[in-house]
């Protein structure tokens, strides 16, 4: 090209054909056929044939099966191939490379509303309370309006996966007709180049009742799900990173704010917020079915202590009081927190599981009942001293010396002190207090031998006829357990 253009240019300029062959180092001919040609001239690849090309698609086929460069050479040579090996390993590493590049190759695809649904996870380290914590981000959107769901676990099972896109299609309140996912142990078992899949039972299970078709990705071509893949940039960059929280409360907080701000937001391709494009969704979604938790989420049975306190991941949770001693049914949610059932199959409690080992807080009926128990306690305690002071109004001095002498057991010697006024007169028992306080001695047992020596109280009941006489006397032989006889 730079040649034609320089004979053009020294022609224009007065050069005869000699000059300019001189000049370019060309020969006349060469300049003569640039003179006559109005256009440039153009390369043109000369065409030959390779001693391999009749054997293309036996080699291809080989490549298919696996077959290393050796055993290619081998069979081709077998057909009559007359080329070296380092011919055949060169033609392999051609293909292999086309074929890595077609591979390579993606196209964007829209689906219409309803169609499609994508799901995908992100591992973060995240600080709560000035300790890291690995958690999982679920993210789901919906392939038309983008439109995006997010939530996260501390677990990675299986369930967790469920409990993830059930709590998505509860959010949009439909379901779509299919789940675009990738090929993780905890959905997909196996997944052959032959487009055999096999799935995760319980994965299965839950996409049969939703009434949701599977499409996983391709293995190794992440891509195919991008419309859920690109986002999580976005998340890590203006969410996670820098991210710290005092406890995954917060966290989830945080999380439920950046969602609503995502779906209210312009999508830079689709010049529109996935809240406007979800309303023209909305009506595309199948309706929702309605299937009882229990059918879902797995439970524990666990035995609740005397105390009221439920054990789970090596910490004690407290449950109402009124389930202790009880089985209930623990439903693990997403790692970090536990739903307790109750007999009758309803949620009793609901606990955030703590980061920390051994964990056991105060059982917050427990401060309740110790309380209403140090009223009824204290209230017994006052009717007792009320039942002394209202039998003995005058001995007001003998309470507080037996206070002081008896201490914490003031309120057993007042008890008994009152009750032998149902064997002895009143007066004979206030008598006895006037001798204990003149002697110094303040104690039931006390009392009790003093009035040993005196007249029991002898009550009378209607006899036969209406008579009244004199009925047969009974008491108690404890009196007579420490009487001292002259």
């Amino acid at each position: 090209m730079y040649m034609w253009q320089q004979v053009k240019a020294l022609r224009a300029q007065g050069f005869h054909v000699k000059q300019i062959a001189r000049r370019l180092k060309v020969s006349r001919n060469t300049v003569k056929k640039y003179l006559r040609s109005s256009d440039p001239p153009e390369f043109q690849a000369r065409e030959y044939t390779r001693k391999s090309d009749p054997y293309e698609s036996e080699i291809k086929a080989m490549i298919k099966k696996g077959f290393i460069g050796t055993r290619i050479h081998e069979e081709l040579t077998a057909l009559g191939f007359a080329g070296s090996l380092s011919t055949v390993e060169r033609i392999v590493h051609t293909i292999k490379k086309e074929r890595e590049r077609s591979d390579r190759v993606t196209t964007r695809v829209e689906t219409p509303p309803g169609r499609q649904m994508q799901y995908d996870w992100k591992e973060w380290q995240l600080p709560v309370g000035g300790k890291t914590v690995m958690i999982y981000v679920h993210e789901i959107i919906l392939a038309f309006s983008r439109k995006k769901y997010y939530t996260f676990s501390l677990t990675i099972a299986g369930i967790d996966i469920i409990r993830a896109i059930h709590e998505a299609l509860v959010f949009y309140a439909g379901v779509p007709l299919e789940l675009v996912m990738d090929n993780a142990k905890q959905m997909v078992i196996t997944h052959e180049r032959s487009g055999a899949v096999l799935y995760n039972d319980a994965f299965l299970r839950f996409m049969g009742l939703m009434g949701i078709d599977l499409n996983p990705c391709q293995n190794y071509r992440a891509r195919t799900k991008g419309k859920v893949e690109r986002p999580f940039y976005h998340l890590q960059e203006h969410l996670l990173r820098g991210c710290e929280v005092k406890d995954l409360s917060e966290f989830a907080l945080k999380l439920t704010a950046y969602t609503e701000k995502a779906n209210g937001s312009i999508h830079s391709s689709l010049k529109e917020t996935p809240d406007e494009r979800f309303e023209r969704e909305r009506s595309s979604l199948g309706p929702l079915p309605a299937i009882d938790p229990a059918l879902l989420y797995p439970r524990e049975i666990r035995d609740v202590s005397n105390d009221g306190y439920v054990p789970w991941g090596g910490s004690q949770y407290p449950v109402p009081m009124d389930l202790a001693l009880r089985s209930v049914l623990i439903e693990p949610v997403f790692g970090r927190m536990i739903h307790v059932y109750g007999e009758k199959g309803s949620v009793a409690i609901t606990h955030e599981l703590s980061l920390s080992p051994r964990y056991r807080p105060v059982h917050p009926e427990h401060e309740e009942m110790n309380r209403v128990f140090r009223e009824k306690k204290e209230a017994k305690k006052s009717a007792i001293v009320k039942a002394f002071n209202d039998t003995f109004p005058e001995h007001d001095g003998y309470l507080d010396s037996l206070r002081k002498n008896q201490g914490a057991n003031l309120y057993a010697h007042l008890k008994e002190i009152v009750s032998y006024t149902d064997i002895y007169p009143v007066e004979e028992v206030s008598k006895i207090l006037k001798e204990c306080m003149a002697m110094g001695a303040f104690h039931k047992n006390t009392v009790k031998r003093l009035l040993a020596t005196k007249a029991l109280k002898v009550p009378t009941l209607p006899l036969a006829g209406g008579f009244a006489g004199p009925a047969p006397l009974v008491r108690n032989l404890a009196v007579y357990r420490e009487v001292i006889h002259d």
